[in-house]
């Protein structure tokens, strides 16, 4: 565990504070390796990202026996991509 401090308020006001040995000093803040460690992590905002989008499943019926699910919103998303690539002329639309 690592810590960052400083000089306490008494002894930053004292006058002889070049001079003195017996200084105080003062914790600010502590950090612990796992917590350092999870900083350097993705947010977890983004691994829950995919959750949070609104689905509309709609069932399609192929044959007698056979249905197909799917995703309004993600079929939506994959025309509008397509129709920005090809208007802009090589342009990364959306990076």
């Amino acid at each position: 565990m690592e810590s960052i401090s400083r000089m306490a308020e008494k002894c930053r006001s004292c006058k002889i504070r070049d001079k003195c040995d017996k200084k105080r000093m003062e914790a600010c803040a502590y950090f612990d390796e796992p917590m350092v460690a999870s900083a350097s992590m993705p947010s977890i905002a983004e691994l829950a990202q995919p959750v949070l989008v609104k689905h509309d499943y709609r069932d399609v019926k192929i044959g007698e026996n056979t249905t197909v699910t799917i995703d309004l919103e993600e079929l939506k998303k994959k025309i509008n991509d397509d129709i920005y690539k090809s208007l802009c002329c090589g342009f990364n639309y959306g990076a």
